[in-house]
């Protein structure tokens, strides 16, 4: 009647809500009257929201008669002043393992089916994730981003949110090596002359100085275009360490170069120490392993980093993440 592929999808429509939790209050209204309990505690508000529909989804796979005998222990669990939500889906998942083994394939595979990864745009350009992963899946993902995701030190002010997604990034990245991106910049920017931002093929623009970085670590391409836009002329010049010099690299550092970073070096981008612009080199003594985030956390402050000499030829580098500290100059060490 309304165009909609489900009563859950009308009523996000509806009310503006996400499809998730419309499909929770669906799941709740259909579920209430074989749930007499747990209704009278929910309408007089003596149970939240959260917890009555974590019972009410944890019984829709059961009989009346098996939801008659599980109710009460969910309800319990619930009000239990220890436990939290999780604790209840958990104990509901238990109770259904139970009551049907046999069936565990077959719920396994339906989870498989339900999964999806979703990239959307926000209004300013940045990428929203959103999505269901089956255990597996999931398993396999947090694996690969939480050794990366650890507080590095006292200083570390990023939220757990924030320190996956640059283990994403160091990820993704694996030393610059392997992603493929299209960053579209004038020369002015390039080497400094102006800070006028730089564009993502998707027409994203980026702050000049996370062009520069990009380029300290990536292959560039000249293209020329005429007034009209038509590519005249297109050439190629090269800005990243050889594979020599990068296994030199991974010989003398086995971490991130940051002080108190324990991302592997292999899995770090080559930086050079003293910005490839204006005057710095690609030599051997003058690179060094920075993971992604400090990359981009170097390149936007550079006033606030401060290289120390080792003295066995490499070098750690400094953060100071409050500004009111000044580091000293790496040409004052030099």
């Amino acid at each position: 009647m309304f165009g909609r592929r489900s009563i859950g999808a009308w009523l996000a429509s509806a009310t503006g809500s996400r499809t998730a939790r419309a499909g929770e209050r669906v799941t709740l209204s259909r579920q209430l009257p074989r749930l007499p309990h747990t209704a009278g505690l929910f309408a007089s508000g003596r149970l939240s929201f959260g917890y009555a529909a974590t019972i009410a989804s944890a019984v829709r796979h059961l009989d009346d008669a098996e939801t008659e005998l599980a109710e009460p222990i969910l309800v319990q669990l619930a009000r239990a002043s220890a436990s939290t939500v999780e604790d209840v889906a958990r104990a509901g998942h238990t109770i259904i393992e139970t009551i049907d083994p046999e069936g565990r394939l077959a719920r396994a595979k339906a989870k498989t089916e339900r999964q999806h990864l979703t990239i959307s745009e926000t209004a300013d350009g940045m990428g929203r994730l959103s999505g269901l992963l089956d255990p597996e899946l999931k398993m396999q993902l947090k694996t690969w981003l939480e050794p990366l995701a650890g507080k590095t030190d006292s200083t570390d002010l990023r939220n757990h949110g924030r320190r996956m997604a640059d283990a994403l990034a160091i990820r993704l990245s694996e030393g610059g090596r392997r992603t493929v991106m299209h960053v579209s910049v004038t020369e002015q920017t390039l080497t400094g002359q102006s800070e006028e931002p730089a564009f993502l093929e998707d027409g994203t623009p980026i702050p000049a100085q996370d062009a520069r970085r990009m380029a300290y670590t990536a292959e560039l391409r000249r293209v020329l275009r005429d007034a009209d836009g038509i590519v005249r002329d297109f050439g190629r010049a090269r800005r990243l360490a050889s594979a020599d010099q990068r296994e030199a690299i991974l010989a003398m550092y086995r971490t991130c170069c940051r002080e108190g970073c324990d991302v592997p070096a292999y899995l770090a981008e080559i930086d050079h120490i003293e910005p490839w612009y204006p005057t710095g080199r690609t030599d051997l003594d003058n690179l060094a392993p920075l993971c992604a985030a400090d990359n981009k956390w170097k390149s936007r402050h550079p006033d606030r980093v401060e290289v120390i000499d080792q003295g066995d030829g490499t070098v750690s580098m400094r953060f100071y993440r409050y500004s009111k500290l000044r580091p000293r100059r790496w040409t004052d060490r030099r």
